[in-house]
């Protein structure tokens, strides 16, 4: 090796000359180092790659599908483990929020409270929401656990499986979001604003008792031939709920269509009309002028009678006469169309019955309940009944109930009305949540169509309470009804019957057996269909 010494003599420094043959044994030194380090650690066969690829890949799966049971779960195996965690922290604490507010109050009394205004809200956002944030999380640790030196189609194969984790989440996240928008709609049509100038109207207050200082609520049920927004029909069944807030004993009370002289309360615009109680008036040539049927008509043409705001005279005259006659004043109004309880009870499944030929049926009482059926003259007209539901405990389809709640044409409106409160009776023994969940769609948009109740939609949670009382409670009947005395009844008798009823003792029900009929388990009394014997009965006896 030489030096090369240009520039010394002007100062520069020198710079040693690289001879070639040098940069050739530091190359074959160098070949030579990485050759034996290659001997050292030799590559993996190919068999060695694809077994540890087939290890990734289950990982990556397995991960992503235990996302799927808890959002985020299968990141805290990754490098976003901190991203995990923030999903499951979120994800718990809106689980145990929603289960306090359901556990409030007890089961029942908390589940209705995601179906007020707000609840029903917050419901839909936490089922979007959750959704989301659910279907993130698998997303997130799809990408995360997938590895780009994969070939193709095990990156197509893990896509594809993150995709079917997300619709497993997916689909019934938006089967809930439709079940809430479904509700709400119907919401907003059945429940509309409860028309009062009482101060002391009976009106729930929060909390976990809610009637704390209510003794009792006094429904009433209207059965409608008509929509129930065609107020100008006449009621096709009328009927007194009387509840024991505390028990959950109920007096039904059904009130006849024929029945006269309805008194109105000094507090109804209707009693300066018909202060000795209501009556055709001359002129009128309607065979039900007079009787309780024609009330509503009478509301609606006294209309300017009314204040201006009431949505309804026609209920609100129905209602008075309903006090007058029963002496309790009524809390709340439920209005039925009765075709659209056909369509109710085929939506719930059907409804099972312990069918009983009428006492004193005088139309083949073996065949059992007539459906059908048009008198004339005092004669069935041949053809016009269709067919007949069987005698024994069965279970009715929406048709069936239908006209066992309706038919009179071989007996009396009396016998009518018990068949009702059977059928009522036998609808809230056998009330299924969960059976009324499965068919929940169908069910909302029946009762969005033909139900009106004024309650308030805020107060379901103590509606919800006090129905889930009356499953242990007795319902017993009064029957005020008598063909003799409709046409002029001794309403202060009838005040001191229902009195009688409230007063009775509660005694505790046993839960049927299966196949076993409700009358069954019911304390034992003297059932009856008139009033000259005993007008007091526990419903389920009559049935």
């Amino acid at each position: 090796m030489t030096d090369d010494v240009r520039g010394v003599g002007d100062g520069r420094r020198a710079v040693p000359k690289r001879d070639p043959d040098d940069t050739i044994i530091a190359t074959r030194r160098e070949l030579e180092r990485r050759q034996s380090g290659a001997a050292r650690t030799p590559l993996r066969s190919r068999h060695d790659r694809r077994i540890a690829r087939a290890r990734d890949v289950r990982r990556a799966l397995g991960l992503t599908a235990l996302s799927v049971l808890l959002p985020g779960l299968g990141l805290l195996w990754t490098k976003r483990r901190m991203i995990g965690l923030l999903l499951i922290g979120i994800t718990l604490i809106g689980g145990i929020s929603l289960a306090i507010i359901v556990s409030s109050g007890g089961l029942v009394h908390g589940a209705a409270q995601l179906l007020t205004h707000k609840g029903l809200v917050m419901l839909l956002l936490f089922t979007i929401m959750g959704g989301l944030l659910w279907i993130g999380g698998i997303v997130l640790t799809a990408l995360t656990t997938t590895d780009r030196r994969w070939p193709h189609q095990t990156r197509w194969m893990h896509a594809v499986f993150a995709t079917l984790m997300c619709l497993v989440v997916a689909a019934p996240a938006a089967y809930a979001a439709r079940d809430v928008i479904i509700t709400r709609n119907a919401f907003d049509q059945i429940f509309t604003k409860r028309y009062t100038n009482d101060p002391d109207a009976a009106t729930p207050k929060g909390g976990s008792n809610p009637w704390k200082n209510i003794p009792r609520v006094n429904l009433l049920l209207v059965g409608s031939d008509a929509g129930a927004d065609r107020y100008s029909q006449r009621p096709d069944s009328m009927m007194v709920a009387s509840i024991d807030t505390k028990t959950g004993d109920t007096v039904l009370v059904s009130v006849p269509r024929n029945m006269g002289h309805a008194p109105f309360p000094a507090s109804s615009p209707l009693h300066k009309l018909y202060p000795g109680g209501l009556v055709a008036l001359p002129g009128q040539t309607d065979a039900a002028a007079g009787l309780m049927e024609s009330v509503w008509a009478v509301g609606i043409a006294n209309k300017n009678l009314y204040p201006k705001d009431d949505p309804s005279p026609g209920l609100s005259a129905t209602r008075d006469a309903i006090t007058g006659i029963t002496g309790l004043k009524i809390d709340y109004t439920a209005v039925i169309d009765m075709s659209g309880f056909e369509q109710l009870v085929n939506a719930m499944g059907g409804v099972w019955v312990n069918v009983k030929a009428d006492p004193g049926q005088w139309l083949d009482p073996q065949k059992g309940i007539p459906i059908g059926g048009v008198i004339q003259n005092g004669q069935v007209v041949p053809g016009s009944i269709t067919g007949y539901i069987k005698l024994g405990y069965q279970k009715l389809d929406g048709r069936e109930a239908l006209w066992y709640s309706r038919s009179r044409v071989a007996s009396s409106d009396d016998q009518r009305m018990r068949r009702q409160r059977c059928m009522l009776n036998d609808l809230i023994s056998q009330a299924n949540p969960f059976q009324m969940v499965q068919k929940f769609p169908s069910i909302m948009q029946v009762a969005a169509k033909n139900i009106r109740i004024d309650i308030n939609q805020d107060d379901l949670p103590a509606f919800a309470t006090l129905a889930d009382q009356m499953k242990h409670g007795n319902i017993r009947t009064v029957d005020i009804s008598n063909s003799r005395s409709n046409a002029n009844p001794d309403f202060a008798q009838i005040h001191r019957w229902i009195q009688q009823a409230i007063a009775r003792k509660h005694t505790k029900k046993k839960a049927p057996a299966p196949g076993q009929t409700t009358s069954a388990t019911s304390s034992p009394s003297t059932p009856s269909s008139s009033t000259t014997t005993n007008p007091i009965s526990d419903t389920a006896d009559s049935c």
